[in-house]
C-alpha cells in the first residue's frame, strides 16, 4: 500500500537523510503488505503551504522540523501543522526538532503529533526512532479507516452525530425529497441526505434498490424468489432484480455463519437442560 509522505525541514541534507531513511523502512515494515512511500518535501514554510495547496493529502505522514522560522516565533513547524490538520482529518505528524520537550506547546494548540524526533549525530539511533515511528503511523492510519468503516456519520444542523455501522438495519428514503429514515436495533431517526450519498460513503451498507440501504447483517433472511428481504426487526423491504446477484452472495456469506450460530444456540440449550 501506498502512503503519502510530506517532509518539510529548512536543511536539505536532512530532508535527503529522511527520503534515505523512509527506503529502507519500506523493506523493513513490508511484512503484512507491502509498504511503499511517495515522498514529496519542502524547505520552508511557505514552500509548504504552497505545495499542499496543490496537493490535498489524505492521511498523509508529516515529517515537520519545528524551527522552520529559524529565531522567530512565525511560520514554525507548530503553524505548519495546524494547518494541516484542518485539512487532512488523518494526518500523522511527526515533529523533528533540536529540543527535547515540546509537549507543553503542542498541547496548548490542540496539536496531538505522534512523536517528537529528536536530531541526533547518532546516525543508527536517528534511523530507529524513524522506523519505529513510521510504524506507530501506518498503525494509527489502520486503526483510523477501520474505526471510519464501522462509523456511520451524519449531521444535523453543525453537529456532526456517528452510528455504529452495527446497529443499523436499513436507511430509507421518505416522501419529501432527501429526507431519510434510520431504522436502528435501537429505535429510529430521521435524517437528510441522500441513499447514492451515503452508500458511497459507507461500504459496509449495501444498496438493494434505488430508494433503500441495508446492512447485511442485519438481514434475516432472502426470498430470491419475491425479491424479498425480511430483517432482524421483522420489516420487509424488496430488492431489485439487479441487486439478485448480491443478494445470492449474501446468502453464500452469512448463512453459514447464521447456521453454526443457530446449531450452537441448540447444543447449549441441550446443556442448559441437563
Amino acid at each position: 500500500m501506498q502512503y503519502p509522505v510530506f517532509i518539510c525541514d529548512d536543511d536539505q541534507n536532512q530532508i535527503e537523510q529522511t527520503k534515505k531513511i523512509l527506503g529502507a523502512a519500506e523493506m523493513i515494515l513490508s511484512d503484512d503488505e507491502e509498504i511503499e512511500f511517495s515522498i514529496a518535501s519542502a524547505t520552508d514554510y511557505m514552500g509548504a503551504i504552497d505545495y499542499l495547496k496543490k496537493h490535498k493529502l489524505d492521511g498523509g505522514i508529516y515529517f515537520l522540523d519545528v524551527e522552520l522560522g529559524g529565531d522567530t516565533e512565525e511560520d514554525t513547524g507548530f503553524d505548519l501543522a495546524a494547518l494541516i490538520k484542518k485539512r487532512d482529518e488523518r494526518a500523522q505528524i511527526i515533529f523533528v526538532t533540536s529540543h527535547a520537550d515540546l509537549s507543553l506547546i503542542t498541547f496548548r494548540r490542540r496539536l496531538g503529533p505522534i512523536d517528537y524526533i529528536v536530531k541526533t549525530s547518532d546516525l543508527d539511533k536517528f534511523r530507529q526512532m524513524m522506523v519505529k515511528t513510521v510504524e506507530v503511523a501506518i498503525y494509527n492510519l489502520h486503526k483510523f479507516n477501520y474505526m471510519k468503516k464501522m462509523t456511520f456519520s451524519y449531521k444535523i444542523g453543525r453537529q456532526t452525530r456517528n452510528v455504529n455501522i452495527d446497529d443499523i438495519i436499513y436507511i430509507s428514503t421518505t416522501i419529501t425529497s432527501h429526507k431519510l429514515l434510520m431504522i436502528l436495533t435501537t429505535g429510529e431517526m430521521q435524517l437528510l441526505g441522500s441513499i447514492n450519498q451515503y452508500a458511497k460513503e459507507n461500504p459496509m451498507l449495501e444498496k438493494i434498490n434505488q430508494s433503500c440501504l441495508v446492512n447485511p447483517k442485519n438481514i434475516e433472511s432472502i426470498d430470491l424468489k419475491q425479491h424479498r428481504v425480511s430483517f432482524v426487526n421483522g420489516d420487509v423491504e424488496d430488492f431489485s432484480r439487479s441487486s439478485v446477484k448480491m443478494m445470492k452472495d449474501f446468502l453464500a456469506r452469512y448463512n453459514y455463519k447464521t447456521e453454526e450460530l443457530a446449531k450452537q444456540k441448540e447444543i447449549d440449550d441441550e446443556h442448559i437442560e441437563i
